[in-house]
């Protein structure tokens, strides 16, 4: 058939609109749920779509692969995730926080997983222990940021000193008790907070990646790749239930209970980032990694994304790090990415791949600062008002750190 991408796009692009009509997300009443309006968005998305999916089919009869568009993958990326930190449609509007909290920023960080997964199968061709020298180089990156945050970290636990006073007082240890108790935690707290959930909240997926390439890499030498992706799935599946929480059975919530009154989250490397950097190793070692009528399947991935996170919506959750629709939709992305063709690529040649970098890492400080330092911003400004504050200081300080590692290049930041 020789239209048979362009029909299989139509029908996708129509069926889910119609889908989206059914349930009521276009209405008359916010203007979507007109007859001509819903036509105009039909022939509008199909057309992009089988403009998309040609330049894609070009690319794979080439084989030209775009590695940069994965760096600016990865730089909207790090703005979606400031976004989903500063969280500043908590007040304002129910939809809008939904859409960036729970809906498109949660596909972000098993996209760097994969990324970092597939580069690390990509890499290990020419430099067979790439994983061991990557996880090296990560280790004093990480402990020099860890030092950074504590200020930060410090400043934060002020603020809670009343509520810590509270609970030390319920547990009923003279001071004595409470002192030794400390001294003999400490180091154990150390170790945990290194290994598990990072100094400061967003520092947890450094961890996270160097153990899920140590596994990896101890894993492939005695065993096949893809029974870790099999048993790195099961326990994502386990990691879940921090979202799936209140769907699952009443005698199930009350076992894994136990496991989150310790551990506090499955957003770790053995719950959530081993499966995505295993997924991303298995892509790169293909010998292409391609997949026909893409750009339909990653049409109905992002619509299973907003279904499953809608349901979601109405029940008890304990987070939403994970979401099983990002597994598809990830996969078709970052092929997507590595095959459509960016426009204007000689006219906009940012340094994605460092700003990207050091978004991530500066941004948490940023919205402290902004917040609670200079009172920039607070929870009354204007919602867009807080996104243009933070991106400016996030990226100005972004090229604060750039400038300085190249004047000082040893400087492990």
């Amino acid at each position: 058939m020789k239209y048979k991408n362009e029909v299989v796009i139509v029908i996708v692009v129509s069926m889910l609109i119609l889908v989206l009509k059914w349930i009521n997300v276009f209405q008359i009443e916010n203007g979507f749920g007109n007859p001509l309006v819903i036509l105009m968005m039909i022939i509008a998305f199909s057309a992009m779509g089988i403009y998309l999916q040609k330049s894609m089919d070009k690319n794979y009869e080439k084989q030209a692969i775009n590695y940069k568009n994965l760096d600016v993958l990865k730089y909207i990326c790090a703005i979606l995730i400031i976004i989903l930190h500063l969280r500043p449609f908590f007040d304002y509007s129910n939809p809008l926080d939904l859409a960036f909290n729970n809906i498109i920023t949660r596909v972000c960080v098993p996209l760097f997983f994969v990324i970092t997964g597939y580069f690390a199968a990509i890499k290990e061709k020419e430099q067979p222990a790439y994983m061991k020298v990557h996880v090296s180089k990560m280790i004093p990156l990480y402990l020099t940021w860890s030092a950074l945050y504590i200020p930060i970290l410090i400043n934060d636990a002020v603020h809670y000193l009343p509520t810590i006073q509270e609970h030390m007082n319920t547990l009923q240890f003279s001071a004595p008790i409470l002192i030794l108790l400390l001294i003999v935690l400490s180091p154990f707290v150390v170790i945990v907070t290194l290994v598990y959930t990072g100094v400061y909240y967003h520092l947890w997926y450094f961890p996270a990646v160097m153990l899920s390439l140590l596994v990896l890499r101890k894993w492939k030498e005695r065993f096949p790749v893809k029974n870790l992706l099999i048993l790195s799935f099961v326990l994502l599946l386990f990691g879940a239930t921090e979202t799936y929480y209140g769907v699952l059975p009443l005698t199930i919530q009350q076992l894994i209970t136990f496991y989150y009154k310790v551990f506090f989250t499955t957003r770790n490397f053995l719950f959530f980032g081993l499966f995505y950097v295993v997924l991303g190793y298995s892509m790169g070692k293909k010998k292409e990694v391609y997949s026909e009528h893409c750009v339909s399947k990653l049409i109905i991935s992002m619509f299973f994304l907003v279904f499953e996170a809608l349901i979601l919506h109405d029940f008890d959750r304990l987070n939403s790090n994970i979401l099983l629709s990002c597994i598809p939709l990830t996969y078709y992305l970052f092929i997507f990415t590595l095959y459509v063709t960016r426009k204007k690529e000689k006219r906009i040649n940012l340094p994605y791949r460092d700003l990207s970098k050091y978004y991530y890492l500066v941004h948490p400080a940023v919205i402290a600062l902004c917040f609670s330092v200079f009172n920039i911003i607070s929870i009354e400004t204007d919602p867009y008002q807080q996104i243009a504050v933070v991106l400016l200081f996030t990226h100005l300080v972004s090229y604060f750190f750039m400038i300085l590692k190249r004047y000082f290049k040893r400087l492990p930041i």
